[in-house]
């Protein structure tokens, strides 16, 4: 007696993960937007970098838990490094933001302190 061999599945290619895409996309336009942020505040850009961040994480997360059937870790590793990346870059414009005001708040209560002698 023969034993039948069981029918092969097809075997199909490992998809990208849309989440690392998402990563990727929202990262690099979250440090694309500091230097136009300085129209309306900082806040799409950091809102973007944040979900940067938990998108990068959340496809990493499933990729290594999909056994080889989900691609895209470089993606999702370029989105978080652009989202980290994109908050520290935030923090810095409003840090150097806030030393601009406090150094105009300075000046115009020591208006004398304006007077340049040459």
């Amino acid at each position: 007696m023969t034993q039948a061999n069981p029918p092969m599945l097809p075997a199909y290619p490992p998809r990208t993960s849309g989440m690392a895409i998402a990563s990727m996309v929202l990262g690099i336009t979250a440090i694309v937007s500091p230097p136009l942020s300085f129209l309306c505040c900082c806040a799409p850009g950091v809102v973007l970098a944040i979900l940067a961040i938990v998108f990068g994480h959340t496809a990493r997360s499933q990729i290594s838990g999909a056994g080889g059937r989900l691609n895209g870790g470089g993606m999702a590793l370029a989105g978080l490094v652009c989202g980290y990346a994109a908050v520290a870059i935030h923090i810095f414009v409003l840090v150097g933001y806030l030393v601009l005001i406090l150094i105009s708040a300075i000046s115009q209560q020591h208006h004398h302190a304006r007077v340049w002698r040459m």
